[in-house]
């Protein structure tokens, strides 16, 4: 059987991976095509310089959306198979630290002290 979630990883990996490769091809082809302007006196050299520079940036920055987009999309993936992601586990974790501490307090003993051995806490009856 199949994995779905690694499934999932690896085709927004291969895709990720598309993306860069695009991108390195997109600022040589750029930087390519800017030259000839250069060398044709279409361009000076510091605006060639600039305009290769917008190019990358402007691709960076699509880079970045597109795998916010691939990251929100497995979100919702995970969510929607009822897995969990380790920040929910984390966040799940924290909560019932935070819980555990009230617990505690209401109580009246110090943290660390409700469990009995064997990390049980001691039955009320």
């Amino acid at each position: 059987m199949v994995d779905t979630g690694q499934s999932i990883r690896d085709l927004i990996e291969r895709t990720f991976l598309v993306g860069v490769g695009a991108a390195a091809f997109t600022k040589d082809r750029a930087q390519e095509l800017v030259e000839e302007f250069v060398r044709r006196g279409q361009l000076s050299s510091e605006e060639g310089r600039d305009m290769v520079d917008k190019l990358v940036a402007r691709s960076r920055d699509e880079a970045r959306s597109a795998m916010k987009k691939a990251d929100s999309s497995l979100q919702g993936a995970l969510r929607d198979m009822g897995l969990f992601t380790k920040r929910d586990v984390e966040d799940l974790e924290t909560r019932i630290r935070q819980l555990e501490h009230r617990i505690s307090l209401l109580e009246g003993k110090p943290d660390g002290a409700e469990a009995g051995p064997g990390g049980d806490a001691p039955s009320a009856g």
